[in-house]
């Protein structure tokens, strides 16, 4: 390699450059600069191999930099990593899963905590317990009467005209519903009877 040539010459002219003298001849001094050099073949060989590597050197830096720019522009927005898979399957509709891209895509943005995957997972979770409840329409009031006691513990009253539309947290206050065996109550009390 002509570095370590390099390196083993600038060595051996250190060790030369200043006057010294050998143990076995006193009086004698010495002092010498030293060339070293490839034969024809070696040299060809060692040129041979540096420029393979500094091929492989320059495309690894390439490759690098191409998922660098394509991780910018995909992967820095949620925004952006969505045109980039709508994109991606353009040519076939019919193949574009939301799920595995939710699963597998949307983790590696830098910003996955947008509002549209917040609200999705917000909206997930309360479907999921929706499911839960069932079919039965005491389990579903008891859920939504919890759900205003916590909103209006909390303070946050206006939320309340989001649950069910047209009705006010005025209304939900005021009601009354039957809970354990009956007893009738209002909407605050029965959350808190729970």
């Amino acid at each position: 390699m002509p570095e370590q040539l390099t390196i083993a010459q600038e060595r051996l002219t250190l060790a030369a450059a200043h006057w010294h003298a050998p143990e076995e001849t006193p009086g004698l001094w010495l002092k010498a600069r030293i060339t070293l050099t490839l034969t024809e073949q070696d040299a060809d060989r060692t040129q041979r191999y540096q420029d393979a590597l500094r091929e492989v050197t320059l495309q690894l830096a390439q490759e690098h930099e191409r998922r660098e720019r394509f991780r910018q522009a995909v992967f820095d927005t949620p925004d952006a990593t969505r045109i980039w898979w709508l994109d991606r399957h353009l040519d076939d509709l019919d193949s574009l899963d939301w799920d595995v891209f939710k699963e597998k895509i949307l983790p590696l943005v830098g910003a996955a905590d947008d509002i549209q995957s917040k609200a999705e997972r917000i909206a997930q979770t309360l479907l999921y317990v929706w499911e839960k409840l069932g079919d039965n329409p005491g389990q579903h009031e008891r859920f939504m009467t919890t759900v205003r006691t916590v909103l209006d513990h909390m303070g946050w009253s206006d939320a309340i005209a989001f649950l069910t539309p047209g009705e006010s947290s005025a209304a939900h206050s005021s009601e009354s519903v039957r809970v354990d065996g009956g007893v009738s109550r209002p909407v605050a009390e029965a959350g808190a009877a729970r």
